[in-house]
């Protein structure tokens, strides 16, 4: 299944905490796509999905969009 979680309208730390709930309700092979509101928060993102051992892309820069997969329970 894929997912879409907008987070543009947060300040941190909500976005991230918004994208460990909803990350916990994926199951195998599910896609979650999410908004951000500033570039900086990519890195976050990939450092979260890092250590929670998550499939992390960027799927468009400029608009901060990624795509996080579940890849394993």
């Amino acid at each position: 299944m894929e997912y879409q979680l907008d987070t543009r309208a947060y300040r941190c730390p909500l976005p991230l905490l918004m994208t460990k709930n909803a990350v916990n309700t994926l199951a195998l092979n599910d896609v979650l796509t999410v908004w951000l509101a500033a570039e900086s928060d990519i890195e976050d993102f990939r450092l979260f999905c890092e250590a929670q051992q998550l499939s992390f892309a960027v799927i468009n820069q400029s608009q901060r969009t990624i795509k996080i997969t579940k890849i394993n329970d």
